[in-house]
């Protein structure tokens, strides 16, 4: 085990006096965030979390309270992602790593399962036996594990589910992490993909699809009463059809289900299974969907919930949580902080505090002894340093409807010339959204003097049903509209050069800066599209041959490849189809590793606009993901990011 305890570390416990740097660059924001979804164990003793080194991710532990921690674990550089940690007791860890593989000229991700003691001894992959005869395809996908049940009452065992070549679908083992010791728990006849349990960890609740021949897209609700009772199909629903249905846990034999039901709202409601009914609405917002469910540190009882208005939000459901919440926001003065981990005695535990124009930080608070401190920056690099704010905005659209979004202003600027702009719509785009929080790209190009323009369009997550669905076959149109009224607002306000514009983007953003390169040619100097799409048709059709609830979002979203009017839609919505069209200089950016967005999306992409004669740069980063959380690649990311926008912007 290696004890490190980095100078950048030892900097921090100063609480944020960092040092002015002269000038800030790509350097200090072109790093992965130091430290990750960090974890206080039942004890309350130790905290585990991922530390992303310049050498690759690893996981550290640390005592409570304290800023030294130990590496336990470390992962190959480049090829591995850790996802995620959670205790099975106070001294042993699963490690949920993950990998990205190509199968059928498409990429997968694939994850792994571990376990390992706190002192980082005794690490054990848990993973189940393959015969020899088993196919290369099976072997992989059984590879692939995902916790079921951390089972409170059993200290040496979880439930994890993954793919058994018998029964030719997700199977759930209890699987013993000190031994590798695997126990299938019963067959699964039923083609379930999502296992739900109740607080004692059985198995009682399955959610898939319909087991056909044929493609389909039906999901299927089975249920037993008990571990004894046979498996009962109780309900189907058509993929995308009625009320949202995403199922939580089975409490007190009703289950916990967060659903759009009633109000066109994300919003907890208990279930009857039996009777296929809903019963009562246990939290919902009036304004914002519920985005998901809190557990207690065992995960066998839901204490909460939380949703996002600006800042994420957070309801429990007992006047003691609630209490401990407000006496955590009420002690950050100036930060948004929540409860983000605990022991199980609620005494020890960490608060995340943001604000839009500081990095996320973690503190640590021991109520029963009236102590706390400042555990780790995620970005320490950048404390201390002057960041602009980011300001919430609203406008209508040209068709009436109010959009929201953000703009944030250079703190560099001259106050006798309006700043160049960037335009950076979200990712996603169905369900996601845009946050009034620190960003490291967006404070990013702040720092070098543009204006940040973002936009919730219609599409974009949390804001209701009817606001999301309203995104739906609407990539190039609708919801390329309301970013451009966006930027028409912004013009009207006189407070940025507008004829200094960027249009930049990830994943779909990078589609949305590719067609504003065909669609409006004059109104932007430069385009960056980083994994972005650049062919909408062939983007459907490569997704469209998966069965089940994928094919189902690509139709319900998108739009069904096989209809020819769509295709031809779909075909006319494409950069790549409209080379004729485009004027302005394009930075192309992707990682060959990208599991969400081909690659060739990218390259093919590039070998036309050479082709056609177009002004076009393309980086390829070998080992890039989809985020290129991959510390050189990130790095190398921002600096084409910052050379390309002086070159078109200053």
């Amino acid at each position: 085990m290696k004890k490190i305890l980095p100078v950048i570390l030892l900097s921090l416990i100063s609480c944020l006096g960092y040092a002015k740097t002269p000038a800030l660059n790509y350097e200090q924001f072109g790093n992965l965030p130091m430290i990750q979804y960090p974890s206080v164990s039942p004890n309350g003793e130790h905290i585990a979390a991922i530390y992303n080194a310049p050498d690759g991710p690893s996981i550290v532990i640390s005592a409570f309270g304290s800023a030294e921690v130990s590496t336990i674990v470390q992962l190959k550089k480049s090829q591995d992602r850790i996802e995620g940690i959670s205790w099975v007791n106070s001294t042993r860890l699963l490690i949920t790593a993950s990998y990205s593989e190509s199968i059928g000229n498409k990429r997968f991700r694939r994850d792994r399962i571990f376990s390992v003691d706190t002192d980082g001894t005794d690490l054990v992959e848990l993973k189940t036996k393959m015969p020899p005869s088993a196919a290369s395809w099976e072997k992989r996908r059984a590879a692939s594990l995902s916790v079921v049940s951390l089972l409170k009452d059993d200290k040496k065992h979880v439930l994890l589910q993954t793919y058994d070549y018998r029964d030719e679908v997700q199977a759930v083992y209890k699987v013993n992490v000190y031994e590798n010791d695997f126990d299938k728990l019963f067959v699964n006849k039923f083609n379930v993909h999502t296992w739900i349990t109740n607080d004692k960890g059985q198995v009682l609740f399955g959610y898939g699809t319909e087991k056909s021949k044929k493609v389909t897209d039906v999901n299927t609700i089975w249920h037993r009463k008990n571990e004894q009772s046979e498996w009962e199909l109780l309900h189907k629903q058509k993929a995308y059809s009625g009320e949202t249905f995403t199922p939580v846990m089975v409490e007190n034999d009703k289950l916990l289900v967060l659903t759009d039901y009633k109000t066109r709202r994300q919003a907890l409601w208990s279930y009857d299974i039996q009777a296929g009914k809903f019963i009562e609405k246990l939290y919902g917002h009036d304004k914002y969907d519920i985005a998901d469910v809190i557990y207690n540190p065992d995960r066998s009882r839901v204490i909460g919930v939380y949703y996002y208005d600006d800042y994420l939000r957070q309801h429990f459901f007992q006047n003691e949580d609630n209490n401990i919440a407000l006496l955590v926001k009420n002690s950050f003065k100036g930060y948004q902080a929540t409860v983000y981990s605990r022991s199980e005695d609620k005494t020890k535990m960490l608060v995340y505090a943001t604000k839009d124009n500081s990095p996320q930080k973690f503190f640590w608070l021991d109520i029963k002894n009236k102590k706390g401190g400042l555990w780790f920056s995620t970005y320490p690099f950048l404390e201390g340093q002057p960041m602009p704010n980011v300001l919430p905005i609203t406008f209508n659209a040209d068709d009436g409807e109010e959009i929201t979004g953000y703009l944030t202003l250079p703190v560099t600027a001259d106050n006798n010339k309006k700043p160049p702009l960037v335009v950076w719509p979200h990712g996603g785009p169905i369900g996601i959204r845009d946050y009034q929080t620190f960003d490291p790209y967006v404070q990013f190009f702040a720092s070098q003097g543009y204006a940040v323009l973002q936009v919730n369009y219609r599409g974009s997550g949390g804001f209701g049903t009817n606001f999301q669905a309203s995104g739906h076959h609407e990539w190039g149109k609708r919801m390329q509209q309301d970013v451009y009224n966006g930027f028409d607002w912004l013009k009207s306000k006189n407070l940025v050069n507008t004829d200094k514009t960027c249009f930049a983007g990830y994943s779909y953003g990078g589609y949305a800066a590719l067609t504003a390169a065909f669609q409006k040619p004059e109104q932007y100097s430069c385009v960056v599209s980083i994994a972005g799409i650049s062919d909408l048709l062939t983007l459907a059709e490569k997704d469209y041959r998966w069965q089940g609830n994928l094919r189902a979002h690509i139709v319900n979203t998108i739009g069904d490849p096989t209809d020819e009017s769509i295709a031809g839609e779909l075909e006319r919505l494409s950069a790549t189809n409209n080379m004729d069209k485009i004027k302005a200089p394009i930075l192309l950016m992707h990682g060959r590793y990208d599991t969400q967005v081909r690659v060739e999306q990218s390259a093919d992409f590039y070998d036309k606009a050479k082709s056609a004669g177009l002004d076009v740069d393309y980086v390829e980063f070998k080992y890039g993901t989809h985020y290129l959380d991959e510390a050189d690649n990130r790095l190398e990311a921002f600096k084409q990011l910052s050379e390309f926008l002086e070159e078109h912007l200053k």
